[in-house]
C-alpha cells in the first residue's frame, strides 16, 4: 500500500515527488512518456524560462535538470516509472485502486500533476499539410535554424520564446500572429522588435505551396484581403496543444479539473495541482504549481499522520 502516486512528472511532479521524500512519505511517480519533465522537455527544452524565482533566465531543459537532480539527492526517493499511464482509478474502502497500462497500484492518496495530459500538437489545418517534412510542431535543437529562412506561426509566448531564440541563428526570422494583439509577454514582444524579428499581425495562412525547391506559404491580410507569399526553410507552428482525455473519475470544468480546499477534488484524498486544476482566481505557471503541490504534500503528511508534529520547513 503507497501513501501517495504521484500522476505526471512535470515540473509539478517532480517536485512533488522531491517534497514526499522529503516529508518520509512511501509511494511512487507515474509517467506516460518516457522522459521526465513533460512538455517542458518534449516540446520546449530549448525555451527560456524567465518567471520563475532564482533564475534570471533558465532553458527548459536546464530547469528540469536542476529539479531532477535535487529529487535524486533524496536517499528515501519515490521510484519514477516512465512509460505507464493511467487507465483508471476506483475507491475501494479508505483506498484507491489504481490500474496502469502495465499494472495495479493502491494507495491512500493521489495527486494529479498531468498539465495538458496527453497531448498533439494543433495544425493550420490545411489539406497537404503533412506532406512537407520541413513543417516542425516543436524542436530540441535551434541549430537546425542556423542560416536558414524561417516562420514561426503563432501569438504567445511559445511562439514568441521560439522567435527570439532562432533569430540569432537564423537568416531571417518571420512571425505570423492571427490577431492585432499578442497573447505572450509584453517584455518579450518589444524584445522581438529590438533583435530584428520579422512581426507579420492580423494575417491567416491559407495554403501551403513548392516552387523551384523552395517552400511557401501564402498569407491573407484579414483587414484588406490581399495576399502575400512568404517563403521558408522551415516552418515552426506553435497554434498550442489539444489534450486528450483522461480516465480520472473527478468532477471537470472545462476539460480541466475541479479542485476545492487543500487543492482536493471532488473525491476526498485524491488532489490536482498545475495546469490541469481549475479555481477562480487561477494563474497557470510553474511558480503556482510549485506552491499548490507543497501545500498538498503537508496536507498528505497530515492524513497519512495524523499525530505527527510536521515541520514547515526542510
Amino acid at each position: 500500500m503507497e501513501d501517495i502516486i504521484i500522476i505526471g512528472c512535470g515540473p509539478i511532479g517532480l517536485y512533488g515527488a522531491t517534497l514526499s521524500a522529503l516529508h518520509k512519505l512511501k509511494g511512487i511517480v507515474l509517467e506516460s512518456l518516457d522522459q521526465v519533465g513533460g512538455q517542458l522537455t518534449s516540446l520546449y527544452p530549448e525555451k527560456d524560462i524567465i518567471d520563475v524565482p532564482g533564475f534570471k533566465s533558465i532553458k527548459a531543459k536546464d530547469y528540469i535538470k536542476s529539479l531532477y537532480e535535487q529529487y535524486s539527492s533524496n536517499e528515501n526517493k519515490l521510484p519514477i516509472h516512465l512509460n505507464e499511464s493511467v487507465v483508471d482509478i476506483k475507491k475501494c474502502d479508505d483506498y484507491y485502486i489504481v490500474t496502469t497500462s502495465k499494472t495495479n497500484y493502491q494507495t491512500k492518496c493521489i495527486v494529479i500533476t498531468t498539465g495538458m495530459g496527453m497531448f498533439s500538437p494543433r495544425l493550420i489545418g490545411l489539406e497537404n499539410e503533412k506532406e512537407f517534412s520541413n513543417i516542425l510542431y516543436s524542436c530540441n535543437d535551434v541549430s537546425i535554424f542556423k542560416n536558414k529562412d524561417v516562420v514561426v506561426l503563432g501569438g504567445g509566448d511559445s511562439a514568441i520564446d521560439f522567435s527570439l531564440l532562432i533569430k540569432p541563428q537564423s537568416n531571417n526570422t518571420t512571425i505570423i500572429h492571427r490577431r492585432n494583439d499578442f497573447r505572450g509577454q509584453e517584455s518579450s514582444v518589444d524584445k522581438m522588435k529590438e533583435i530584428g524579428v520579422n512581426i507579420i499581425k492580423n494575417h491567416n495562412v491559407v495554403s501551403l505551396n513548392k516552387e523551384n525547391d523552395k517552400t511557401y506559404i501564402t498569407i491573407i491580410d484579414n483587414e484588406t484581403k490581399e495576399n502575400k507569399k512568404i517563403y521558408f526553410d522551415y516552418l515552426l507552428v506553435q497554434y498550442g496543444q489539444i489534450p486528450s482525455k483522461d480516465n480520472f473519475p473527478v468532477e471537470k470544468e472545462n476539460n480541466l479539473i475541479k479542485v476545492y480546499s487543500y487543492y482536493q477534488t471532488s473525491l476526498e484524498n485524491i488532489f490536482a495541482c498545475g495546469n490541469i486544476a481549475s479555481y477562480q482566481g487561477k494563474v497557470k505557471n510553474i511558480t503556482t504549481g510549485l506552491g499548490e503541490i507543497s501545500l498538498i504534500i503537508t496536507r498528505i503528511d497530515q492524513i497519512i499522520n495524523p499525530n505527527k508534529n510536521i515541520p514547515i520547513h526542510f
